[in-house]
């Protein structure tokens, strides 16, 4: 799975990685959704949308999950 930032430690070294393969981190999908990180913890503390990993202190969403909200919602 690949993190969707440059200068992560996570990202991995496979050239093909589809939506689901891609993580994004709080921030980016923040950006994504054009909310704030607090609108953002609230679709999470609501079961808006869930973060699909935990990677120490970073949380990570899959982007296709992201992606599917901004289709029902928007």
């Amino acid at each position: 799975m690949k993190v969707e930032e440059k200068d992560s430690l996570f990202i991995s070294k496979e050239q093909k990685n589809t939506d689901e393969d891609v993580l994004m981190t709080r921030k980016k999908v923040a950006e994504l959704l054009k909310i704030s990180l607090v609108t953002l913890n609230n679709h999470n503390r609501n079961g808006i949308l869930k973060p699909t990993h935990k990677i120490g202190r970073r949380i990570l969403y899959k982007k296709s999950d992201v992606l599917r909200l901004t289709q029902i919602v928007f």
